[in-house]
């Protein structure tokens, strides 16, 4: 039976994406304070050789960006309207004016950090939080049979045919030129 696309619109709080944000974080966050740790006390012991070694010590900010840019918008934005479009195979989300769209077998990790949201994290970076109301078990069975697809050598085979269609890769160039 042919998969029906879905189309949510909801509205998170800061409560909401700050839980779900430090659950997804809180597992690695150790190797994280500890490689943060280590930076700044080679850095301080480094600069005694000369102040310019200083400047190493952004690189704790580096290592901690997608943290520290997750924080920054949950303090900057009350409440994040969310519009995503659920299909056979992809999700589409709304950032800014354009839709942008994940294969949902890009997706690794389906968990519930808090009773009344999914956390739907892909492997680049990207979470989703749906609200449990809005979504149903079909649609949550089917997101998870295209994760578990994806972990199968025909899924991670497509994947990479994916993206080397993106990438031009396997054309010859008059094909490229061409079309």
């Amino acid at each position: 039976m042919p998969f029906e696309s879905i189309h949510l619109q909801y509205d998170l709080t800061r409560r909401q994406r700050w839980e779900t944000h430090v659950a997804a974080w809180l597992p690695a966050l150790p190797k994280y304070l500890f490689v943060a740790g280590v930076l700044v006390a080679l850095t301080w012991l480094a600069s005694y050789r000369s102040p310019w070694f200083l400047l190493f010590l952004l690189a704790p900010l580096w290592v901690l960006r997608g943290l520290i840019a997750a924080i920054v918008h949950i303090a900057w934005v009350p409440v994040r309207h969310e519009d995503i479009i659920i299909n056979e195979d992809a999700l589409g989300f709304m950032a800014g004016p354009e839709r942008l769209w994940v294969h949902l077998d890009s997706i690794v990790q389906i968990d519930r950090f808090r009773d009344d949201l999914w956390s739907l994290r892909c492997y680049h970076g990207e979470s989703f939080d749906v609200p449990v109301a809005l979504i149903n078990e079909q649609t949550l069975a089917h997101i998870r049979s295209k994760v578990e697809w994806a972990r199968t050598p025909e899924g991670f085979q497509a994947a990479v045919q994916r993206g080397r269609e993106r990438l031009g890769f396997g054309k010859n160039e008059s094909e490229k030129t061409n079309g």
